[in-house]
């Protein structure tokens, strides 16, 4: 038995379906994978950390590189996911391994990096310097009707919005100041890719909104604008029916100021962070759509 550890990078494409099908196994949900990769989504700067045995994927540590903002400042860091190994070769360090890999290739000691746990396994990241955050979610209340005309809806389908989008994303700047996140195209296409959303194009804007409504609760999940505008002005071009309250997939500290908050139920996937990223302040929200 010959086992390895190989980096596998988006020019690897040979790779690729190897470490589809290892995840498609071992998540549930991660047939994602290979429908996200057919849409172009793994670019440079997501790379997968590996053990290969006999040529075959048996653990993995993904890194996908990150722009973030913590209290106003932009720094380069990374985000973990798809932190699993085949349930036939558990109990050998493996995982160990990779992430010593993962957090030994940073470029500063500081580098923030996050991550998304698994229920399981809560007691394993701080021993690599990981510290748990509970995060809040935040909602307001609001009496507005539909416009007339909603706005026009990209079709992530079709490789000329997805195109659009990713130049877009690429333009637009950070949703708040506290800690989040900006330019994370191919993170958000994973989530489009995995439940389809309706992604509204407001031109005179300058955004892309991303809601779900479900009665008089408008759920905006994201919002990715290139230029600040007036929240209240572009809801009646996303919603279908009159909203009576809104939810967000973020903290919307420069959209809505007096949202109030409450803790999050994080669904058995709470957020930990270490080096620079520890330096945020609660009450926080990461971007829903920003998440591996």
């Amino acid at each position: 038995m010959n086992t390895d550890f190989r980096l596998i990078r988006h020019s690897d494409r040979a790779w690729h379906d190897r470490f589809f099908g290892f995840v498609a196994s071992n998540f549930e949900g991660g047939r994602t994978f290979s429908a996200w990769g057919a849409r172009g989504g793994w670019v440079d700067g997501y790379d997968v950390f590996a053990v290969v045995v006999d040529d075959h994927v048996v653990s993995t540590v993904g890194r996908q590189s990150m722009r973030y903002v913590i209290n106003g400042k932009e720094r380069n860091g990374y985000q973990l996911g798809a932190v699993a190994t085949h349930a036939d070769h558990r109990n050998r360090g493996l995982a160990r391994l990779l992430m010593d890999k993962v957090l030994g290739d940073l470029d500063a000691p500081d580098q923030p990096v996050i991550l998304f746990a698994n229920s399981s396994v809560l007691n394993f990241y701080p021993r690599f310097g990981f510290r748990r955050f509970a995060q809040s979610s935040f909602f307001g209340h609001i009496g507005v009707h539909p416009a007339g005309t909603l706005a026009p809806r990209l079709d992530l389908a079709s490789p000329t919005d997805r195109a659009w989008l990713a130049d877009h994303c690429a333009r637009a700047g950070a949703i708040g100041r506290g800690f989040s996140a900006r330019d994370y195209y191919p993170t958000l296409l994973f989530h489009l890719t995995r439940q389809p959303r309706i992604a509204f194009r407001l031109d005179s804007f300058g955004a892309v909104v991303i809601v779900q409504q479900d009665g008089d609760r408008l759920l905006i999940e994201d919002l990715l604008a290139t230029r600040p505008f007036g929240l209240t002005g572009a809801l009646p071009h996303v919603c279908a029916k009159p909203v009576r309250t809104l939810e967000f997939g973020f903290d919307p500290e420069a959209w809505w100021p007096n949202a109030e908050s409450q803790s999050l139920d994080d669904g058995g996937s709470p957020l930990f962070a270490r080096g620079a990223a520890l330096e945020v302040e609660e009450p926080i929200r990461f971007p829903d759509l920003a998440q591996t």
